[in-house]
């Protein structure tokens, strides 16, 4: 006997296809979760099932490995530092975007370890995840501001001050980490041949 295509797709009112997107996406932020506890190198692909309540058939369903997950939860926890910064407010935009920056790092200490620290010189696949966010954080911390050398240097030195504040236990207050890197972005803002090269 042969069953219809459609309704054997279909399982309590879902599709096959919205099935495996839900599976994904609780695999994926069962990997933001454990990524953070454990870092990359620490994370197991059978740790991560757990945590999403799935077994490794699922895993394997969506992701031929960990790496390639870890660059999907990696995209998404940008995504969501991105929704939080632009939840800040002040009447100074760009220490508004620093304080956002800084605080979302402090609230998820975890995931800040694993994703800004982790990536740093890793494969191609990761630096191309990241640029677009780069991007965005060089917009929104020197607005207005094209000359590259400039905007290379600021980004570098807000990243690094984050990497190095994040590899210290996050000791200093927000305050103070944003206050050193508010420095580099006025630098930046003022700095000669604006949109000399693009």
């Amino acid at each position: 006997m042969v069953t219809d295509n459609s309704e054997r797709r279909r399982y309590g009112g879902a599709s096959f296809e919205d099935r495996q997107s839900d599976r994904r996406e609780k695999l994926v932020r069962a990997a933001i979760e454990v990524f953070g506890r454990w870092g990359r190198e620490g994370a197991t692909v059978a740790a991560i099932c757990a945590e999403a309540g799935l077994t490794p058939r699922y895993f394997y369903e969506s992701f031929p490995n960990s790496d390639a997950l870890f660059l999907e939860a990696y995209r998404e926890v940008q995504a969501e530092l991105l929704a939080e910064m632009a939840k800040a407010e002040g009447p100074d935009p760009v220490r508004s975007a620093l304080t956002g920056f800084y605080t979302t790092l402090a609230a998820h200490q975890g995931q800040a370890r694993v994703f800004l620290l982790d990536p740093h010189g890793r494969e191609p696949d990761m630096q191309a995840a990241g640029e677009p966010t780069a991007r965005r954080l060089a917009d929104l911390f020197a607005p207005g501001v094209t000359a590259p050398l400039a905007l290379a240097g600021m980004r570098g030195a807000i990243i690094q001050i984050a990497r190095s504040w994040i590899a210290g236990g996050f000791v200093e207050p927000v305050e103070t980490v944003v206050d050193t890197a508010l420095a580099y972005a006025r630098a930046a803002a003022g700095a000669p041949n604006q949109g000399a090269h693009r």
